[in-house]
């Protein structure tokens, strides 16, 4: 098969969306379907995760590295190939699946990161501004649609008006749904002829009314989900998003960003959502921090030494792990576990600022999060999800968990490195 072959429309064999809970429950399970193209699974059960990256790499992972996890979509952001005058790749003949050799995942591709939220640049009637380490792009409609044209991502988001402002004014959040819904039907007829599965994009910040209204619009079109953030609201995020989905479809699969902490996730399944971003794994490797805890057996070494409240990770900075030879979970069948690499080791890794603790701690972190959504659809099926749940938010603790690397940017622990002594490390800059 030539490479230009491989990305012609595939044969759609079942329904995009299959909903296998029962009617009219806020809680689902289902299965997004994908046409069948070689080498690249075609299904994605629900709830489910998908995977964050930084310039279509899961940080600290290189490719090698990902074929150990269980990963099936990767989560691609615009913004991380804009930092030219032209997005990277846009004149690559064969799409983003072979661009990033990532043949074998789906890739739902999104104009911004999931895992931030900061200010941005002012959008306009004509274009969607990101902020790049290039500086600020411009993004159109026409732009987004030829990047979609090129790239040929399994599914995407159609370019919205989204606000970085915590509390916007009336006013320009009613601008912003019109706006976006002027986009979307412009997105929507530029790529009408390319076979891929398109998000819409809901907004309306904190006004109810707004809100119900980009969702009905929404609603109207010929998409086939939705992605309905929470990013930036805080606790209220929760109840903001609820607005939007009494509006959607049942039907159809909704993606949400800011939801990605258990808890948060465990939340947002029960009223309703499909897919989430994983920020939250990126953020605890980056951490130090190894996820220890588990959905439905929440039965855990950890607890014993902790009391009734188990953590939910463990922080591999502390210097109690120094002299601990023991994997990073018990019973983890991960590579990093499994090879086997102590918690001493990686403690001593991440001291040393050897970047080999960070991939072992992603590989890890990215394993049991997986582990994580299946419990949970398991749960679902067995009719189990909200005992489970309680007993995960009674068992675990909820504090935010601390950066294990603060204060350790520039020195090394000299004691993980057998000198008994902390020194200083010498930057050459």
């Amino acid at each position: 098969m030539r490479i230009d072959e491989f990305y012609k429309p595939g044969e759609m064999t079942s329904p995009f969306f299959t909903l296998h809970s029962e009617a009219g429950s806020l809680l689902r399970r289902g299965t997004i379907n994908f046409a069948k193209r070689e080498g690249r699974v075609s299904s994605l059960p629900t709830p489910n995760f998908l995977a964050h990256t930084v310039r279509g790499s899961v940080p600290h992972l290189t490719s090698d590295n990902l074929e150990l996890v269980p990963v099936d979509s990767l989560q691609i952001s615009a913004e991380h190939f804009y930092e030219q005058k032209e997005p990277a790749g846009l004149s690559y003949p064969h799409g983003l699946h072979s661009y990033l050799n990532a043949n074998k995942y789906l890739l739902f591709l999104d104009t911004r990161d999931p895992s931030k939220h900061a200010p941005s640049s002012a959008n306009t009637e004509k274009y969607l501004s990101v902020n790049t380490h290039g500086g600020v792009r411009k993004i159109t409609p026409e732009l987004w649609c030829r990047m979609i044209s090129q790239y040929k991502p399994d599914f995407y988001a159609v370019i919205a008006d989204v606000l970085s402002d915590t509390e916007p004014g009336n006013k320009r959040v009613r601008k912003s749904v019109d706006r976006t819904i002027r986009w979307m039907d412009e997105c929507l007829e530029r790529t009408k002829d390319l076979d891929i599965p398109v998000f819409a994009t809901l907004v309306g910040s904190q006004f109810e009314q707004e809100r119900i209204r980009s969702a009905q619009e929404a609603a109207q079109r010929k998409v086939s989900g939705f992605v309905v953030s929470g990013l930036g609201f805080g606790n209220q995020a929760l109840d903001l998003i609820k607005i939007s989905l009494k509006e959607l479809p049942e039907d159809k699969p909704r993606i949400t960003y800011g939801f990605s902490s258990p808890e948060s996730v465990l939340e947002a399944v029960s009223s309703g959502i499909d897919l989430f971003d994983s920020a939250y794994v990126s953020k605890m490797t980056d951490k130090g921090r190894a996820l220890t805890f588990e959905f439905g057996n929440e039965e855990d070494e950890t607890a014993d030494k902790h009391g009734s409240k188990a953590p939910k990770s463990i922080n591999l900075w502390d210097p109690s792990f120094a002299d601990d030879f023991t994997p990073l979970k018990k019973g983890c069948k991960c590579y990093s576990c499994i090879t086997p690499h102590s918690r001493g080791y990686i403690h001593h890794l991440l001291n040393a600022h050897e970047m080999l603790g960070l991939v072992l701690l992603m590989s890890h972190n990215i394993y049991q999060y997986t582990n994580f959504f299946e419990s949970i659809r398991q749960s679902i099926d067995g009719k189990t999800f909200e005992e489970s749940k309680t007993r995960f938010m009674e068992n675990y603790s909820h504090e935010v968990e601390s950066d294990g690397a603060q204060g350790h940017e520039d020195e090394v622990d000299a004691n993980s490195l057998g000198v008994p002594m902390k020194k200083k490390r010498t930057l050459l800059l």
